[in-house]
């Protein structure tokens, strides 16, 4: 009888694992549900420290999953089920390498089915669901549809891209936590996508066309397309926004015709599609593909073949070599593609980013586009832990952006580095000044450079900032064990979503009022460019932040202090800053 009942176990466990659907058999014990197309979906009903009720729905999943014969592919619609989908736990994280978020990644769980979605929904907003209302109040009844809400076109919603790199993170709440948002009366969607080699691979074939991670994010959003009225949603006012990596990618999308439709604002969060830490380039497409394939034994050169391969080696195989070469290149590796087109696969990027920015795509969507003033601060025990100084003198190119290295002879880009290497180094290498170069390389002349370049095309407004608020409730500090001043990368996020996994770390203070007034302030300035495409809504004493409106020197908006923001110009400092990298492209071309 035990081992019959052990055997029951071992199966169900085995059918979670690859991706089967977690059914309840009736809805009788739901909290809070919803009806999408593929079936009810059972969440938890929740309440956030403001005491604002809120609907989760965790992880949902928002496409079929990737397994076997789909490793590779292009993400096919989720089967429909016949009972409660179990929406109350998130799914596992995808495949992955983790070199950065250690605690604040959350869930240890991992799987290739990974594909899932967490969607935050004010209760009030979800059909069928009123607050304040006693518990055994809150089902509305079994069959209730959208009919009761059909005049009201729904709450906006935001979809949030997760960083990483490109290689490792999560949509989970463990970092991105829902409850600053709720009370500002919009929905918030957050998600995994597939990661590393499975997102990023690319071997220019039809079976491997790289650019898999876009391609899903594409998926998500004609998801939340289907969806969104089923969950209160207005599926014709969805902000795509993302951070680091997450950034890029929802900048990259706003310039594919893949994503036309299917969000309608922008908000980038210390990452733009300018390559900057990483690289579109086929070529280095190509070295890192072969660089994995050598690592698992694989010579074939014919694609298909290395398809079929990948197919039948195990996953345990797989990221191992993945991890040698997140090791061997630092901390991104496979990066989006400039694609061919192939038949029966969706192109997301069709060129290079550079030249669909001058050509003016995406250009009508507004946008809020920020960095911090100690960006690569938080990398400072990687780049400690991989000697970077020591790989500079051994290779100058390491200075650049990998986009300037695949994108001039290599004799120019020695003379670049160089270049580089004389404003920071100054003769003397040190990891303060490595640092503030990769800062500038990296994230703060990309974004002044995007602004400057959306006021050229005179399209959709761009709201530029500056984020320098010094936390008390540093979340980044405490999680990456450093000592820093100003604020460092993923900081600004912090104070939009919260990092629940830090709730309970020993030695950890809650936030300070101070900190929650900055909270306030960051999800109010999120809220009305959902609501009115400008941060502030024209609103009083916040209306001092207008767009973009002139070439150098941009201005920007200062965060540095709860209701206390200065929209100012760059300092001759960031003038110069933008000025030397001006010239670095200039000789590029």
């Amino acid at each position: 009888m035990a081992r019959a009942l052990w055997a029951v176990c071992a199966l169900l466990l085995v059918s979670y694992v690859k991706g089967a659907p977690r059914l309840l058999r009736d809805g009788s014990d739901c909290e809070v549900r919803a009806r999408l197309q593929s079936g009810w979906v059972c969440g938890v009903h929740r309440v956030a420290s403001n005491r604002t009720h809120f609907a989760s729905f965790l992880g949902v999943p928002y496409a079929a999953q990737p397994l076997g014969e789909r490793r590779f592919r292009e993400l096919e619609p989720v089967q429909s089920w016949a009972d409660f989908y179990d929406a109350s736990n998130e799914g596992p994280i995808c495949p992955q390498h983790d070199v950065f978020y250690g605690p604040l990644l959350g869930s240890a769980n991992m799987s290739e089915a990974c594909i899932y979605a967490n969607i935050h929904v004010p209760l009030d907003a979800l059909p069928g669901y009123k607050t304040p209302r006693p518990a055994q109040e809150l089902l509305p009844p079994y069959g209730a549809g959208l009919s009761e809400k059909e005049e009201d076109p729904g709450l906006p919603i935001l979809v949030f891209i997760h960083g990483g790199g490109f290689a490792f993170g999560s949509g989970g709440t463990s970092l991105h936590g829902p409850e600053y948002l709720m009370h500002k009366d919009v929905i918030v969607i957050t998600f995994n996508y597939r990661l590393n080699v499975f997102g990023f691979l690319s071997l220019n074939s039809s079976s491997i066309p790289g650019n898999n991670g876009l391609r899903d994010i594409v998926t998500l959003l004609r998801w939340v397309q289907a969806n969104a009225q089923s969950f209160g949603g207005d599926p014709n006012d969805v902000t795509l926004a993302g951070q680091s990596a997450g950034a890029s990618c929802a900048h990259l999308l706003s310039m594919s015709k893949a994503a036309d439709g299917l969000f309608h604002r922008l908000i980038l969060m210390s990452g733009t599609g300018i390559p900057s830490f990483f690289t579109t380039s086929p070529a280095y497409a190509e070295v890192v593909a072969n660089l994995f394939l050598s690592n698992l034994g694989i010579n074939a050169t014919d694609p298909e073949d290395i398809h079929r391969q990948l197919i039948d080696t195990p996953l345990q195989d797989i990221m191992k070599a993945n991890k040698q070469i997140q090791d061997q290149i630092g901390i991104v590796a496979f990066l989006p593609v400039v694609e061919s087109s192939f038949p029966g696969v969706t192109t997301i990027l069709d060129n290079d980013p550079d030249v669909l920015i001058s050509k003016g795509c995406g250009k009508n969507i507004p946008l809020i586009v920020g960095f911090t003033t100690a960006e690569c601060e938080v990398f400072r025990p990687n780049f400690v832990k991989m000697d970077i100084l020591s790989r500079i003198k051994e290779n100058p190119l390491l200075i650049l952006s990998p986009n300037l290295i695949y994108k001039v002879p290599i004799n120019v880009a020695l003379d670049l580095a160089q270049t580089v290497e004389k404003r920071y180094f100054d003769g003397t290498p040190t990891m303060d000044k490595y640092i503030r170069s990769c800062s500038d390389t990296f994230y703060v002349y990309p974004a002044m450079k995007l602004a400057e370049r959306r006021v050229l095309m005179q399209g959709a407004p761009v709201f530029l900032y500056q984020y320098s608020y010094e936390a008390d409730f540093n979340v980044m500090k405490e999680a990456r064990g450093l000592s820093y001043k100003g604020a460092t990368h993923v900081e600004d996020l912090t104070f939009v979503f919260r990092a629940n996994a830090m709730d309970g770390v020993k030695g950890f203070s809650p936030p300070t009022r101070k900190d929650e007034l900055m909270a306030n302030w960051m999800t109010m300035f999120v809220k009305n460019f959902m609501y009115c495409n400008d941060p502030t809504c024209n609103q009083r004493p916040l209306s001092n932040w207008p767009a973009v409106e002139e070439r150098l020197p941009v201005q920007y908006q200062n965060i540095d202090m709860p209701m206390f923001f200065r929209f100012t110009e760059l300092t001759n400092e960031q003038q110069d800053m933008v000025q030397f990298f001006d010239s670095l492209q200039n000789r590029t071309s």
